[in-house]
Parts: structure tokens; C-alpha cells; sequence
């Protein structure tokens, strides 16, 4: 439990400087130059530490974790864009809300019976549908962009870290983690060239470098108390990292306060810890 409250702070930093950097570089620029990194990074410590090798015993295996690893890569993807025209009071709404999905998976599937099932999904729905509600006003037609982007983002994550729950009852923490990010590179790199956009300068410092040890640290405290419970309990303890970045986002970048936030976050919440 204490790795998913570690991968939740870190997770919470890391969207601060996510919103910070998308300001000045395109998305897929900032997610190309970090991957990497975090790629290069992973790469020496497995070489550093055999054991952490794995071998995929069967196609079906290796075309699995793949799919795990472009899935979530997509998801990063629409994130990156939704977070450059939209404020990370928006971001966490739509993350809390694949509560919903996960719990459901685990209950009809898995038969992991989360407490309180109908009314903790009606709590977090109800949350949802209030505060877009009241952002209505604020709404303009180039915003269904970004809703859907952060449709997107939250159905791929879910998806993801469901398969990837999978993928740690046969591989290595650092193993999975490492295939992730080399996933991210290419995913993102194919994008990037398909769309004409300039690499940034590898060596070049920013913020982005700042991010490297960070997200490292986040995805692999993740995956380690993912390894240890599972995809639901794994996202019930992530409710910290939203109401972190809407602490870090009002003090850090300034962003506009707006009381209903408060009302719809503690349903959310509620409906989240009735789950549980």
C-alpha cells in the first residue's frame, strides 16, 4: 500500500510539470524526449541486474504485454494533449471516473466484489455529471476535443492497468516497467513523424529532465503496489494524486478556484471509498 501512496505523490508532481512544459513544447515532443530517457535509464538497470530479464514463454504472452504497452502509450498520448487546452481540475474528474470501469471489471469478471457496488458507482457518477454541469458555461464547441481526449485517456489507462495487473503475475516490476516505456518511444515517435513535428535536442536541459527521475520513480512504486493488490484498490489509493494536483495546481500555476470543485471531488471520493 505504501508504494501506491509513493507512486500517487510522485504521479501528482509529475502532472504540475506536465501542464508546465506542454505551455512551450508540443505534446509529443515533451513525451518522445522523456520516454526516452526513462527508456535509457531502464535499459542500464536491467543490464546492471540479469535477473530482471524476462522471455516470453509464448506468442500470445509477448503480444499481450505489447498491447498492454501501446495501449497505455495512447493513453499518455491523449493525456498530453487533453492537459495542453484544459485545467488539471478537468484532468482529475476524468481520472477519478475510471474508478467506475475498473470496479466494474473486477466485479462481473474477476468476481471481486467491491462493498457498496450500485451506490459508490452512483456517487461517483453523480459527482461527475454535476461538475460538468456546472462547467457547462465555461464550454466552448473547440472543447469537445478535449472531453474526448480525456475520454480517451481514462478508457485506455483503465485498460491498461487491468492488462498490465496480468502481466505481473508472470513478469518482473522493472522488466514490465521498462517494456512500457520503450513502448512509449515508439508509439510516440511513429506519431511524431507522421505528423511532420520536430524532435527536441536530447541533451539539451529543461524541465522534461527533471521529470525522468520522477515518473521513474512513480511507475515503479506503481507497479510494485499493483503487484501486490489489484487494478481497483490500486486506483481507490490513486484518489490522492488528483487531490494533490488540484492542491499543487491552485498554489503552483495559479489556476481559478471554483467551489463546486470541492463538492464534486468529495462525491467522487465518496462514491469511490463506498467502492472499496
Amino acid at each position: 500500500m505504501e508504494y501506491l501512496i509513493l507512486s500517487s505523490l510522485f504521479f501528482a508532481i509529475n502532472n504540475i510539470l506536465w501542464k508546465r512544459i506542454v505551455a512551450d513544447y508540443l505534446p509529443l515532443q515533451v513525451i518522445v524526449k522523456r520516454s526516452m530517457f526513462t527508456s535509457l535509464l531502464g535499459i542500464i538497470f536491467l543490464l546492471l541486474c540479469s535477473n530482471s530479464f524476462t522471455i516470453y514463454t509464448t506468442f500470445s504472452e509477448a503480444l499481450f504485454v505489447n498491447l498492454t504497452g501501446i495501449i497505455g502509450a495512447l493513453g499518455l498520448v491523449f493525456m498530453i494533449y487533453a492537459l495542453k487546452d484544459t485545467t488539471l481540475n478537468n484532468f482529475i474528474h476524468y481520472s477519478l471516473l475510471g474508478s467506475i470501469g475498473t470496479a466494474s471489471y473486477l466485479y462481473f469478471v474477476e468476481n471481486i466484489t467491491p462493498k457498496n457496488y450500485v451506490l459508490g458507482t452512483l456517487f461517483i457518477v453523480l459527482g461527475f455529471c454535476t461538475f460538468l454541469w456546472n462547467e457547462r458555461i465555461n464550454t466552448k464547441s473547440a472543447q469537445f476535443s478535449t472531453h474526448s481526449y480525456l475520454t480517451l485517456m481514462t478508457l485506455f489507462f483503465s485498460v491498461s492497468g487491468i492488462m498490465q495487473w496480468y502481466n505481473l503475475k508472470t513478469y518482473d516490476v522493472v522488466f514490465l516497467a521498462v517494456h512500457q516505456e520503450i513502448q512509449v518511444v515508439i508509439v510516440a515517435v511513429l506519431i511524431i513523424r507522421y505528423l511532420k513535428q520536430p524532435i527536441l535536442t536530447f541533451f539539451k536541459f529543461d524541465y522534461i529532465l527533471l521529470m525522468v527521475p520522477i515518473v521513474a520513480i512513480a511507475i515503479i512504486a506503481g507497479m510494485w503496489g499493483l503487484k501486490t493488490t489489484n487494478p481497483f484498490i490500486s486506483s481507490i489509493v490513486s484518489l490522492t494524486a488528483p487531490i494533490i494536483t488540484m492542491i499543487l495546481a491552485i498554489v503552483a500555476l495559479k489556476e481559478r478556484f471554483k467551489w463546486h470543485y470541492v463538492s464534486t471531488m468529495f462525491m467522487v471520493i465518496l462514491g469511490a471509498w463506498l467502492l472499496s
